[in-house]
């Protein structure tokens, strides 16, 4: 049975007839995070216990209280139901990543383009992630083939389960990490290929992961929110960006998921030559 039809069944006479119930939850390890609207958000409790029924998987429910926050990336959500202990390992294409997804961002949404990213690099890159949180490109990447991976965090509690994940995963010959600001700390011209897993005003970094590519060029996949009607502008401002640091530049965008209404999550493949 589909988990919205479940749910109307089970909450019959304790919910609305007409409330609109959630259609899926990402699950995050043991926890399923829901999103729900001002009018199910009052039900929220009696949702996630019938959502622990529903999986046996799931040992916590959470619903979201608000957006992702600053450059921290800080999730908004409430436990509403099962266990309070949140720290749980996700399994994802061979990749376990041990995280609290209450404290720190995970979007299943972007399964996709990390698996896409992973078969695009190829033997003896170096490749540096710039927001990497707890390894989500970075471990994939690095499980992917014989390289060298630059992980930066700047969120201390974020770092924490990245260098974990490295251990967990047995990459410790593969990926270092930095903590700071990747604009501060990132390496400079050793890099064939940077990920800029971010998405408010990416673009300001860029300079940033120009600096990283290596002397003669090199590829730069860069995420970012943007409205439909900006999309051929803000080409236009990276190829600009790119020229103002010595490259001409090719730019491939790729639609990842819908945002809001009107705003994409895009990646821009950036390919530079000097």
């Amino acid at each position: 049975m589909k988990y919205r039809d479940f749910l109307r069944d089970e909450l019959k006479g304790v919910i609305p007839d007409n409330a609109v119930l959630p259609s899926g939850f990402h699950l995050v390890g043991h926890v399923a995070l829901l999103h729900l609207n001002s009018e199910t958000m009052d039900y929220a409790s009696s949702i996630g216990e019938k959502t622990l029924q529903f999986n046996r998987r799931i040992l916590s429910v959470a619903a979201r209280t608000g957006p992702t926050e600053g450059v921290m990336r800080l999730p908004s959500y409430e436990l509403v139901a099962g266990l309070s202990n949140t720290t749980t390992i996700h399994y994802e294409n061979g990749v376990h990543f041990l995280l609290d997804p209450l404290r720190l961002t995970f979007s299943g949404g972007n399964r996709r383009e990390r698996m896409r990213l992973s078969r695009l690099v190829k033997e003896g890159e170096h490749v540096v992630d710039m927001f990497s949180c707890v390894g989500q490109f970075a471990l994939h990447i690095a499980k992917s083939a014989d390289v060298k991976v630059t992980a930066i965090e700047i969120n201390e509690e974020a770092f924490h389960y990245l260098l974990e994940n490295i251990r967990l995963n047995g990459l410790e010959s593969k990926v270092s990490a930095l903590l700071g600001d990747c604009r501060l700390v990132h390496p400079r011209k050793t890099a064939n290929r940077v990920v800029m897993g971010y998405l408010h005003d990416t673009i300001g970094y860029l300079p940033s992961a120009l600096e990283t590519l290596v002397e003669d060029g090199g590829i730069v996949h860069m995420h970012m929110n943007v409205p439909e009607f900006e999309l051929e502008n803000k080409i236009v401002d990276i190829k600009e960006t790119c020229r103002n640091s010595g490259y001409d530049s090719t730019v491939n965008t790729i639609h990842v998921k819908n945002y809001s209404p009107g705003v994409g999550h895009y990646v821009f493949d950036i390919i530079t030559m000097a």
